[in-house]
């Protein structure tokens, strides 16, 4: 074998080299953004779930029983609860909640366990407050015909470390109204 057949078997086995280098990396950045994805459509999830679960209830503590049919409905603002005092009632445990705003300082794990490599639990966060009607975006300290609910849900990595990417959050929203016709 002479020199030049020498400098293209070298250049060969290093281009090979490269190639596989870069396969390797790019298999295993695929393999973190699959869990990745896994994690955050499973978050999400969550999120609805949470959602769908509030919005069955009642609007509010004294509109529970004109939704079963047994009582009046809710004419005036006044009826309702008072912004300040939004949350569960007395006695009231989840999951045992009977009206929408119970939800609001709401805090849990999730307890079913997604197979995800360093994935314990979730974490989920909820709060309640009363919308401005016009600017959702808004929290009004006045009563309105609307609640808005703000789900967060996050999991928990175990261990953690500085090479673990940083869990996403992830944040829904949900307005809420109360309809009443005549």
């Amino acid at each position: 074998m002479n020199t030049g057949q020498t400098i293209l078997s070298l250049g060969a086995v290093i281009l090979w080299s490269v190639t596989v280098l870069l396969t390797n990396r790019s298999s295993l950045q695929h393999g973190t953004i699959i869990n990745q994805t896994q994690i955050d459509i499973y978050a999400v999830s969550l999120a609805q779930a949470k959602i769908e679960e509030a919005s069955g209830k009642a609007f509010d503590k004294y509109s529970a029983t004109d939704t079963l049919g047994n009582g009046n409905a809710i004419t005036n603002l006044s009826q309702l609860t008072d912004p300040a005092s939004l949350g569960k009632e007395a006695g009231e445990n989840y999951p045992e909640f009977d009206d929408f705003d119970d939800y609001n300082y709401y805090s849990g794990n999730n307890p079913f366990k997604l197979y995800v490599a360093g994935v314990d639990t979730f974490r989920i966060q909820t709060t309640v407050c009363y919308v401005d009607t016009t600017n959702p975006a808004a929290t009004s300290s006045f009563r309105t015909w609307h609640k808005k609910m703000v789900v967060k849900v996050w999991p928990t990595i175990s261990p953690w470390s500085a090479d673990t990417p940083k869990p996403d959050t992830v944040v829904m929203t949900y307005i809420y109204s109360y309809w009443w016709f005549r």
